[in-house]
């Protein structure tokens, strides 16, 4: 009873923070948007995107600004994806479309700590259009630039992505081949529970 009662206190302490506009609250939500995005929850990931406001104004320092600013473009292109609405989905593309604009910036000006965002994303915005040669080529690209410079959380996540891209298209071979793929990087970069939830759909 008392771990629950802590729980609950934690949690309304969260959401206190996540209302308001300061450091903390973006850097909560900045949080709070790597678990949905790491669990592929976009419903709660649009949700806070959309609440959240201007975060990179408010975050202490560039990697965590960096790294809102590639998870909402994420978000954005999710939602456009699964959007019923024709009008919810140019919106949602428009609002990814500028954000992408960031990133694209970033690499123009030298930054290699970004290159794999942008083809992940890259990759997204293929996807939503329905340029399969770019989504493939974009994946391929996101995958082996983040596991060459060593950001193995985001060669799990684009494998992910891609497993998903290949799921959708039918295509059952790359479909597996790259859940398993995703599932080695996490369980190598230690992340057993979600190791677990890719157990349950393998």
């Amino acid at each position: 009873a008392e771990a629950g009662a802590d729980d609950k206190t934690m949690d309304s302490m969260l959401a206190t923070a996540a209302d308001t506009h300061n450091t903390l609250s973006a850097f909560v939500n900045l949080m709070k948007l790597e678990v949905f995005v790491l669990f592929q929850e976009w419903e709660e990931a649009i949700d806070v995107v959309q609440k959240a406001g201007n975060v990179r104004l408010l975050l202490p320092s560039s990697f965590n600004s960096v790294r809102y600013t590639f998870l909402e473009a994420l978000t954005y292109l999710k939602a456009a994806q699964s959007s019923a609405s024709g009008s919810k989905k140019k919106q949602m593309e428009k609002c990814g479309q500028k954000t992408i604009q960031i990133i694209r910036g970033w690499v123009k000006n030298g930054n290699v700590n970004v290159v794999h965002y942008l083809y992940i994303v890259e990759a997204e915005l293929a996807v939503l259009n329905g340029k399969n040669k770019k989504a493939k080529k974009s994946f391929n690209a996101a995958i082996s630039t983040s596991r060459r410079n060593g950001f193995l959380r985001d060669s799990a996540l684009a494998h992910e992505l891609a497993s998903a891209y290949f799921k959708a298209q039918g295509d059952d071979y790359w479909r597996n081949y790259h859940i398993e793929c995703s599932r080695a990087c996490y369980q190598e970069w230690g992340c057993g529970e979600k190791v677990k939830k890719l157990d349950a759909i393998m």
